[in-house]
């Protein structure tokens, strides 16, 4: 009886260690978009969609939108996003082209132009 009770603790406590490395190893994502260019919205819109839809891109990490736009958007969507009318985050990251992505690797933000959905999941995905 000890034993297996041993070896359930040892089961749980391992379980318990990957769970917490995953959820401390996730990867932080920002994508840089301006509204008010219908094709930027459309990629915006696209993700949220693949984003609602699949529950192993959300625990994967987190991807952030912030919107440079002058209007801001209503953030009634899965992913976050966020309307940076007072360019903090635009002077924080400094995109070049827009939409553009950073990645959060080893603590510093790795910048790449975008061109469709396809590489915010590699991004989620940590590649």
């Amino acid at each position: 009886m000890n034993r297996s009770l041993f070896f359930g603790v040892l089961l749980f406590l391992s379980v318990f260690e990957t769970a917490a490395g995953k959820v401390q190893g996730r990867v932080e994502c920002f994508v840089f978009i301006d509204t008010a260019i219908p094709e930027q919205l459309a990629l915006f819109k696209q993700f949220n969609r693949e984003y609602y839809s699949s529950p192993t891109l959300q625990q994967l990490g987190s991807m952030t939108f912030i919107n440079i736009g002058l209007q801001p958007l209503a953030n009634t969507t899965t992913v976050p996003l966020i309307n940076d009318t007072t360019g903090i985050w635009v002077r924080k990251f400094k995109p070049q082209n827009l939409p553009a992505m950073f990645s959060m690797h080893q603590g510093k933000p790795v910048q790449q132009a975008l061109k469709d959905t396809r590489e915010m999941r590699q991004c989620l995905q940590g590649q």
